[in-house]
């Protein structure tokens, strides 16, 4: 589990956990995130555990040019926070995918079903991001900085046996 470093951060886990009712155990960052609902996050989202969930969010992304702020492209540009969870049981399955095969689906260029596994080999060569297919229908793609959560989740199935 990564070591908090500053004193934003810890208020920060401290006000997800009040939120929450429970401490946060697991917690990682997703560099990309996208869902079969239409929801891309191109900076990624905070990913972590709580309890008997996963949650993650994101944040409002301050565009930077050698850490000098740039104003947004679009003038009338207004960010939305965007929070969602799920529990480890209702993963029904786990699969690598190609990142921008997954992006274009996620924004309607291509379809779902279509989506096929990553191929290992070049897998080597290409982006690939985690698909969480769950019992509701929904599909969530996440490239986590590590790989711990496939674990998590099938602990919590064995568990709950």
């Amino acid at each position: 589990m990564p070591q908090v470093k500053s004193r934003e951060e810890l208020d920060f886990l401290q006000d997800l956990e009040q939120r929450r009712g429970n401490p946060i155990g697991y917690r990682t960052f997703s560099t990309f995130y996208a869902d079969s609902d239409g929801n891309v996050r191109d900076f990624g989202v905070f990913f972590y555990q709580c309890q008997d969930r996963f949650w993650y969010e994101d944040f409002d992304h301050e565009p930077t040019f050698l850490g000098i702020k740039l104003k947004p492209r679009r003038s009338d540009y207004k960010y939305e926070k965007f929070e969602s969870s799920f529990s480890p049981l209702d993963v029904v399955s786990i699969r690598k995918v190609v990142k921008s095969k997954a992006r274009n689906c996620a924004l309607g260029y291509a379809s779902f079903e279509k989506l096929k596994a990553a191929n290992p080999v070049l897998s080597f060569f290409r982006e690939t991001v985690t698909e969480f297919r769950l019992s509701d229908g929904r599909l969530l793609y996440f490239q986590l900085i590590d790989k711990t959560v496939r674990d998590l989740i099938e602990k919590s199935k064995n568990e709950n046996k």
